[in-house]
């Protein structure tokens, strides 16, 4: 069998780097709904499981925890059902390169922006609750 390069686990090298953020789990009443959302507005691949990607089909019974992976970027994560959206405590911000792009996205799902597009320390953000509940952030380099 050749060396497919993955980690024990199946786990790709750049995935599993010291002190680098590559996994995360975000709450979703509906994980299906927020897994298309994300999908849809920032690029990301939802994942079924490999045991049965042929055959997977998502339906209300698979809507607890949905997989997805921005492996280009480096992140792997799941949205889950178990747990009540984040608004307090630790704060996801997303790079994009586009803001107002994102933000015009955002509200067309008539989803509410929690903090309207600023400059701050000299970048671009904003923040904006997704179909889970989450406040999530955005933040584009420069002031322009």
């Amino acid at each position: 069998m050749a060396d497919s390069g993955l980690l024990p686990g199946g786990v790709e090298p750049h995935l599993a780097q010291h002190g680098k953020v590559a996994y995360i789990e975000i709450p979703a009443r509906d994980p299906i709904t927020v897994g298309v959302f994300y999908e849809a507005v920032f690029g990301w691949t939802l994942n079924a499981p490999d045991d049965v990607r042929v055959a997977y089909i998502l339906e209300p019974r698979d809507n607890q925890r949905v997989p997805f992976s921005d492996t280009a970027n480096g992140l792997i994560g799941a949205f889950v059902a178990d747990r009540g959206p984040s608004s307090d405590g630790v704060s996801l911000h997303l790079y994009v390169d586009d803001i107002e792009h994102i933000i015009l996205e955002v509200e067309s799902r008539d989803l509410e922006v929690v903090q309207a597009l600023r400059v701050q320390d000299g970048i671009r953000v904003a923040q904006f609750r997704d179909p889970g509940g989450n406040v999530i952030g955005i933040w584009q380099a420069g002031e322009g």
